[in-house]
């Protein structure tokens, strides 16, 4: 999130910016499993509910023919008391989305 806010400030190029953005996005919803805070850096950076799932469900599929899905494996989510892939918790992030924040 730094990195992104370093590019802005920067006014480095979009293409600069949307590096580091699309790496927060990635690290707050699939490593730290934040659905707030996915919701937060989503507006702040001008991205829609749909934005953000067609983001995620992208990367999500380039990690996986990349190999690289340590991250999408399941994980507890205290929330609903399961273990859930990556792409279980999206569909609850996107379920709940109205309701976060």
């Amino acid at each position: 999130m730094r990195a992104s806010h370093l590019a802005a400030s920067l006014d480095d190029s979009a293409e600069k910016i949307d590096m580091p953005r699309e790496e927060a996005l990635w690290q707050m919803s699939a490593i730290f499993r934040n659905a707030a805070g996915s919701r937060i850096l989503a507006e702040q950076y001008g991205l829609s509910k749909k934005e953000l799932d067609e983001f995620l469900r992208k990367r999500c599929e380039d990690e996986r023919a990349r190999r690289n899905t340590k991250f999408l494996e399941p994980t507890f989510d205290y929330h609903t008391n399961k273990y859930l892939t990556f792409e279980e918790w999206l569909e609850q992030l996107m379920k709940k989305w109205d309701k976060l924040v």
